[in-house]
């Protein structure tokens, strides 16, 4: 490897994972997630959150560095230690680099003999839950309720820090051998339990790109972020919280720190050990060949196990066969025999999960679609008008409005397809709002006028009941009062853990009554749609569908491939799937796009339009899906 070598915080991530990956990871294989950082930030929320953190530590110094040689990382590293000299000082982003080992802390703040490291996250936090388990239970957040040790959701953060304090004391040690220094390490974090008094936050955060720089391993990578409102009202209003995870972090400093050094050896040595053996946890690798590089680590890994068809990593649950601990597909994996027509169907003895199994086994053998006995009777006590809907939300790490707590759901666009009677054409109704920071109540109010108390409501799967819900609760929250919607969703949504939805599930439907091969173990709607579409030719005759076909070197498209894309800017772009939608009503509200002058309109009306086709869609693929399960129904 021609680089320089060295374990950063994110390799641990993913030699932890597996340690072919980071071998990969080293040589830039490419990946079939991999996003730009604007996105990613838009995303996750990292950019306002970090943005916050250094305004509340002014005199904060940031550490400039480059990755792209030895001798940048050690500079980097030693003006780090040359600050640290200082009897007070505060960084950002400094360089911690000891043996081979590096990370940058988000800040540090040395007073005397005592440094801070504080890890800065938008992941969502409650200090209420926590300060209850500390004192009641003698445990927190970061710990499992049943062994007492730092695992869960927080435990791979909380190895981040550990890997942080490790260095440092190493750097200490050798740069600073005659100070005892107190290392105190903490996260800043975005508390669910807590509410901010300004209004309108977000609209004082300004985001712009910049040209991208690959080697400055900065979290701002790319990104410029001005805030742009009274500091002092902000530092006043705090809604983050910073939290100790001092005897966390001691518990896993040395695991941490010997993992490391394990995984070092094996880059500086070049070893063997670093390629782990295949497993079912590849079914979720991430490197797989690009356009632009055709280097393929799973293949590299599987060679010709990766080429057989109707693969056991595709079968539904196919990690529950055999037991838990010692599953099954592993054995198989290891005798070479990665067919799912080699599992010994004797081994399907889970009740939850082996009567999809076996169909899906059985079904594909035969390339035949399956539906259950008990569709048909579904299928026609439905009552009319039925209604199709699909939700696009946002969730944002800072709080929308005053009083309001951060993730709160926003509810920004729905659609809706309605099929009056049999035989009649669906009608499309749709509402999205780009205007509102808090639309819900609006959201609901002209969605009850659009459904009514008639008929039956279809979803796919359980967001649009979570929406409904969390809006009625809302309502109670912010006293919002309107007392016919407050019974139209208590009589729609389920709200608890008791009553029931009077939202029919169609991914709930297709899980348990129908069965497509190309659909392989997945119910997504982006699953089963291209299923159906592609292989039952008479759908493409259906006038209202018409729109969606489209037939390219003999393959007929997903519609959600079909979907057009326009030049906006000096790009291409497109929206077929929630996280890009999500990320567009981000960016039209508090990104590059939020400015509503007459200059910005036609990039805005671009990206309404492309929202509006989305969400369409994705009401219309459950029409179609719905009109298909008619005819086999019709005709079994």
């Amino acid at each position: 490897m021609s680089h320089p070598i060295y374990l950063t915080k994110s390799d641990l991530k993913t030699a932890r994972s597996c340690t072919t990956k980071l071998y990969y990871k080293k040589l830039g294989y490419p990946t079939i997630d991999r996003v730009d950082a604007y996105t990613r930030i838009l995303a996750d929320g990292n950019f306002i959150i970090s943005k916050i953190a250094h305004l509340l530590y002014p005199e904060g110094i940031y550490i400039s560095a480059n990755l792209n040689s030895d001798e940048s990382i050690a500079n980097a590293a030693q003006e780090t230690i040359a600050y640290l000299q200082q009897e007070n000082v505060t960084l950002f982003e400094p360089v911690l680099y000891a043996s081979h080992k590096l990370a940058r802390a988000d800040i540090l703040v040395k007073q005397g003999d005592r440094i801070e490291i504080i890890e800065i996250r938008s992941k969502g936090f409650d200090s209420n839950a926590h300060e209850n388990l500390v004192k009641y239970r003698n445990l927190s957040l970061f710990r499992n309720k049943r062994t007492g040790h730092v695992g869960g959701e927080w435990r791979y953060i909380i190895e981040d820090v550990a890997y942080q304090v490790g260095i440092l004391q190493e750097m200490l040690a050798e740069h600073l051998p005659d100070r005892i220094v107190e290392i105190a390490p903490y996260l800043l974090v975005t508390d669910r339990a807590k509410t901010t008094a300004i209004d309108h936050l977000a609209s004082y955060f300004q985001i712009q790109r910049l040209s991208t720089h690959r080697n400055s391993f900065s979290k701002f990578n790319g990104i410029k972020v001005d805030f742009t409102g009274d500091i002092q009202e902000l530092e006043k209003d705090q809604f983050l919280t910073k939290v100790s995870i001092e005897t966390e972090v001691t518990e896993l400093i040395e695991p941490t720190i010997t993992s490391a050094q394990k995984y070092l050896g094996y880059l500086l040595e070049r070893s063997s050990e670093i390629f782990a053996p295949i497993s079912k946890s590849c079914k979720g690798c991430e490197y797989r060949a690009s356009d632009r590089d055709p280097r393929d680590g799973f293949r590299e890994c599987w060679g010709d196990l990766a080429d057989v068809e109707n693969h056991v990593l595709e079968l539904y649950q196919m990690g529950r066969i055999g037991g838990h601990e010692t599953p099954l597909v592993n054995e198989m994996i290891r005798q070479k025999k990665v067919s799912m027509f080699d599992v010994p169907l004797e081994e399907l003895n889970d009740y939850t999960y082996s009567y999809r199994q076996l169909i899906q086994i059985e079904y594909t053998q035969k390339n035949k679609e399956w539906i259950s006995e008990h569709l048909p009777q579904i299928v026609q006590q439905v009552q009319y008008p039925i209604h199709f809907i699909d939700f696009e939300t946002s969730r944002m790490a800072i709080p929308y409005r005053a009083g309001m707590r951060p993730y709160e759901q926003v509810a920004f666009q729905w659609s809706c397809h309605t099929i009056v009677e049999p035989e009649a054409d669906p009608i499309q109704t749709e509402w999205l709002d780009l205007e509102n920071t808090f639309p819900n109540f609006q959201f609901a109010e002209s969605l009850m006028e659009c459904l009514g108390d008639r008929g039956t409501i279809l979803t796919w799967a359980t967001h649009e009941n979570s929406v409904l819900r969390d809006i009625y609760y809302q309502m109670q929250a912010y006293d919002y009062h309107n007392p016919q919607l407050q019974t139209w969703l208590a009589n729609t949504a389920k709200l608890g853990n008791k009553g029931k939805s009077h939202l029919v599930d169609m991914n709930a439907l297709t899980l348990k009554h129908y069965f497509h091969p190309l659909m392989k173990g997945r119910t997504s709607l982006k699953c089963v749609l291209p299923a159906v579409w592609k292989t039952n030719p008479y759908l493409h005759k259906i006038p209202y569908f018409q729109e969606y076909y489209r037939e390219v070197d003999g393959e007929i498209l997903s519609p959600y491939d079909v979907l057009p894309q326009l030049q906006i800017g000096d790009r291409i772009q497109v929206v077929n799937e929630g996280a890009g939608a999500m990320l567009a009503y981000q960016d039209l509200m508090y990104g590059e796009n939020r400015d509503q002058g007459i200059d910005n309109q036609a990039v805005r009306s671009q990206w309404k339009e492309l929202l509006y086709q989305y969400c369409r869609l994705d009401t219309m693929a459950m029409v179609i899906i719905w009109k298909h399960w008619q005819n086999l129904c019709a005709n079994p």
